[in-house]
């Protein structure tokens, strides 16, 4: 099944480290926590999909093709091949994350280290299977919050305040009044 559009965190099958954006651009192996350097944001492009980090703005790319080039981060966005594998023996999914029509693909460096700041890399190598794990990535949906956002000084007097992605308004609900026995025709 294709990844759907959405906010991700990838945490490594091997590892257990989540996919992070350094401060310097640079993407590596951290361990996972609510940060928006290791949310990314997922969007269709073309055949594949863009790959965006929530903190940085920026998107995944790559300087080469060449075996064990660093990803880079780009004002650009490029379209990656996002595949889901079925691991049977753990009853999970995961996703390789692949240059377009290559066997390049992300990999977390030294068979995929647990060492915080492990670099993530592009390899087209063949692994054996016990090395493969590093290349597996969980995709983790991240939960968005509501653009409704009701004020906490809301009340039942009728007056409220919302918010919709950033604009705040305030508004009256006048209602008319019900109609009596007497008023109806």
């Amino acid at each position: 099944m294709p990844i759907n559009r959405g906010t991700y965190t990838f945490v490594n099958r091997q590892s257990g480290t989540a996919m992070e954006m350094g401060t310097d651009h640079s993407l590596m192996g951290m361990p996972p926590k609510e940060n928006e350097t290791q949310k990314w944001d997922i969007s269709p492009l073309g055949a594949g999909h863009s790959i965006r980090n929530q903190k940085s703005g920026k998107y995944l790319s790559v300087k080469s093709l060449l075996k064990d080039a660093p990803i880079v981060a780009s004002d650009y966005p490029v379209a990656w091949f996002i595949r889901e594998v079925r691991v049977h023996e753990e009853n999970a999914a995961f996703y390789e994350i692949r240059w377009p029509m290559t066997d390049i693909m992300l990999e977390l460096a030294d068979s995929g280290s647990s060492t915080p700041k492990t670099k993530i890399l592009i390899t087209d190598s063949h692994l054996t299977p016990d090395k493969h794990r590093a290349r597996f990535w969980r995709a983790n949906r991240v939960r968005q919050p509501s653009f409704y956002q009701p004020s906490p000084s809301a009340n039942n007097t009728g007056n409220s305040t919302f918010s919709l992605a950033g604009l705040t308004e305030k508004w009256r609900l006048i209602l008319a009044p019900k109609p009596t026995p007497a008023t109806q025709t």
